[in-house]
Order: structure tokens, then sequence, then C-alpha cells
């Protein structure tokens, strides 16, 4: 029986120690916080298709210098000379031509097509989640960001993955959303879009793993990872475990971590925010992005999560009430009829990414039996169970699908 490590407890390293566990490997999770508290815990739950696109893309540069001067704006770049942080920049910048995305935007589109039948997977195997197949609303109130949606929906239809975006007048859109302003002079329809409430389905991964009979460690930071003979020793809050292999899944904190071995793997804290209400009946009933202030607005079974901002090189986990009172002015604007309730719970969490907005998966070069399954940026939750099935693929069976070539860790290193 193989054993595993899997070094990290949010959405991707449960989905990738459950697929472990169930195809029979040995398997033990080390979790520095609680398993499912980090940046699985307060975001959109979306698994879309249609949003598998790389962050890096032509344009985004001019675009996220002219949010740099507004405080509320999307995005943020907290000012750093790290080496690290400048070296991340640097590779961010070339993604950003169109050759790069382009290559970026196919292969995130065909992972993301597979992702929903992932969750199917998942239920199957008695895995209880909340789970809302659902149409994505792109509502748009200017002619600008109608024509930004068009562009977006035309690029969608040259890949030809994922299911065609259906475009929508005013009237229509209002139609399917009755929270929406009389300002929405159209948008887009995504079919094919679902979304989990991302708590419940970080609790009931766990609980698989229970039943499973794998070994949690929560409140159990890792310190080393230590090669030897035929395995591995991993180290941390004065205990040692051995395995075959080993699975860093800890976001952001992989690199860190696999800098004590001399591995270099470019991985940048995105920090993101979420705001979530009791439902109301004036409040939406269908998800939501709203395109310009790139706010994402999910409505789960007695809640509505209103999530946004990406915060690159953040330090820490402290609530910015400018960004929280940001997000909740976009989506007030776009439904002002929302009598939004006065106590919502507000979260931040770390969404690792990479430079080039592709997901880190797969061996790390001429390190034997150790494997990564980070930077999946916003698309952690989309990607967390395909992630573990590719990856069970390459360590228990010496498979490995060609869908992920393409996330290979060496290209970070």
């Amino acid at each position: 029986m193989t054993s595993v490590v899997v070094v990290g407890g949010g959405a991707v390293g449960l989905c990738v120690a459950e697929s472990l566990a169930t195809r029979g490997a040995d398997v033990t999770v080390i979790e520095r916080d609680l398993c499912g508290r980090g940046a699985s815990a307060g975001n959109a739950g979306w698994i879309t298709p249609s949003l598998a696109v790389p962050v890096p893309a032509p344009g985004v540069v001019g675009q996220s210098l002219r949010w740099l001067v507004n405080p509320d704006g999307p995005l943020w770049i907290r000012p750093t000379l790290s080496p690290a942080m400048l070296a991340w920049i640097s590779q961010f910048l070339v993604s950003c031509t169109g050759r790069a995305y382009q290559r970026g935007l196919h292969v995130l589109q065909a992972i993301g097509e597979r992702s929903p039948a992932s969750f199917d997977v998942l239920a199957g195997r008695g895995v209880k989640f909340e789970l809302h197949p659902q149409e994505l609303l792109y509502p748009a109130f200017s002619e600008p960001e109608l024509n930004d949606l068009e562009r977006f929906a035309a690029e969608l239809d040259e890949v030809g993955v994922a299911p065609a975006l259906q475009r929508v007048n005013g009237a229509e859109m209002v139609g399917f959303e009755r929270a929406l302003s009389e300002r929405c002079i159209g948008g887009l329809v995504g079919g094919g879009e679902r979304r989990v409430r991302p708590e419940t389905l970080t609790a009931g991964v766990k609980q698989r793993l229970l039943e499973l009979g794998a070994r949690l460690h929560e409140y159990t930071p890792v310190d080393n990872l230590v090669p030897g003979g035929r395995g591995w020793t991993v180290a941390g809050a004065g205990r040692q475990w051995n395995a075959d292999t080993v699975v860093v899944a800890t976001g952001f904190g992989a690199a860190e971590l696999l800098r004590r071995l001399g591995v270099r793997l470019r991985v940048a804290a995105a920090k993101g925010y979420s705001r979530t209400f009791r439902s109301t009946d004036s409040g939406p009933s269908r998800p939501m992005y709203l395109e310009e202030p790139k706010v994402a607005i999910s409505v789960f079974d007695g809640a509505v999560r209103v999530s946004g901002t990406l915060e690159l090189g953040a330090r820490s986990l402290a609530l910015s009430p400018r960004r929280l009172r940001a997000i909740t002015a976009a989506a007030q604007k776009a439904m002002p009829g929302w009598n939004m309730p006065p106590d919502p719970f507000d979260w931040a969490g770390m969404r690792p990414l990479s430079p080039d907005g592709l997901p880190y998966i797969g061996s790390v070069p001429k390190r034997s039996g150790l494997y990564v399954a980070t930077g999946h940026g916003t698309l952690g939750i989309t990607l967390a169970p395909l992630t573990g099935e590719l990856l069970a693929d390459v360590i228990l069976d010496g498979r490995t699908d060609p869908l992920i070539d393409a996330f290979a860790p060496g290209r970070g290193i």
C-alpha cells in the first residue's frame, strides 16, 4: 500500500487526499489550521467552465494601472522589492501577451469543461455538499461593459469547449433576475454552470476521508520535508511522519516550504474578500458576475455571498473595511432594491496565484515522490475534485493525463 502525506487541508488538498484514499492509498493530511478554513471557506464556490480563464491577459496591465489609482478598485498590488515578487511580476507581464493568454485560455477551458463531472463523481462516492446547478448571469449596465462581455463571449466561442454564452437584452436579463436594476441593458447567460457552498464541500470531503480511515492532523504546521531512502519525512510541531510520497497543497505557502528544499516555485498570495448575508425576499435568486467591478454574487440555501478583490502581495488576513464596502457597493448598485441585512459575515482569504494563471499540478522535477497541487488562483473550487483525480492517476497508476502537461510544476521552477 502506497503511503502518502498531503500537506494542506483546503479544498484542493482534501480532494487530492480523498482521491488517493478511495483508490487504497494510506493517507495522512496535515493542516496548519482547521481543514477548510483558509481560502476555501468564504469564496464564491463557483464551478464555472465559462470563467476558466487566465488572470494575466492582453490589456490587463493598463487596466491594472487605472485600478491602482482607485482605492476601491478590484485589484491592488502591495509595493514590495522582494526578489521573489519581482520575479513573479516579471513572468506575469510576459504572460499578458496575446500568445501566452491564448495558450492558457485553451488549456483552462479544456480542464474546466471536465470539472463539473468530477463533482458528480464525489457525490456518487457519498460525499455530501450543497450544490446548485443554475445559469450564471453576466449583466451589463453600460455600453463599454457590454462590449467587454461580448469580446469575452467571442473568445470562448472561438475556443469552442464550454457551452456558448447566450446573449440577452436588458428586459430578458431582468426577467432572469428581478432584483437587477432596470439600468441593465443586456448581458450574457452561461449554461452548464454550478455552484457549491465551499464550506459544505470541505466538510463533506473531510468526513469521507475519516470514513476511509485517513488520518487528519489539524493545527499542525509543517516545517520541513526531508528526502531519505525510498521516501520522505515530513516534520512539524515536534512530530515526524514517514511516507512514500508527499503532496504539497498548501496554497501560497507551498513556495516557502519548497524553497527549503532548494526548489523555487513562483506563487503569489492573492487576497480576496467576501461578505455573506442572510437571504431576504428583496435579494438575488441567481448567481451573477459583475464584470466592471469584478464582483461575484452567489446564492446559497439561506444566504447570499458577495465576493471580490485581488490584492496581490498581501501579508495578512486582516479585513479591509474599504474593500468590504467596495464589493458591497457594487452589489447594491446592481441591485438597488436589495435590502441587505446589517450583520454580514465578513471574510478574507489568500488564493495562490501563479504568474501565468495556470495551476501547478504534478511531480517536482528531480525530487522523486514529491508532488504539488497549488496555484489554482480563483479556480480552486472549480478544479479541486478534478485535480485530485488527475494527481491520483499519476501517483498510484503512473498514468499522466495529457491535459495536465500544461500544468507541470517544472515550468515555475
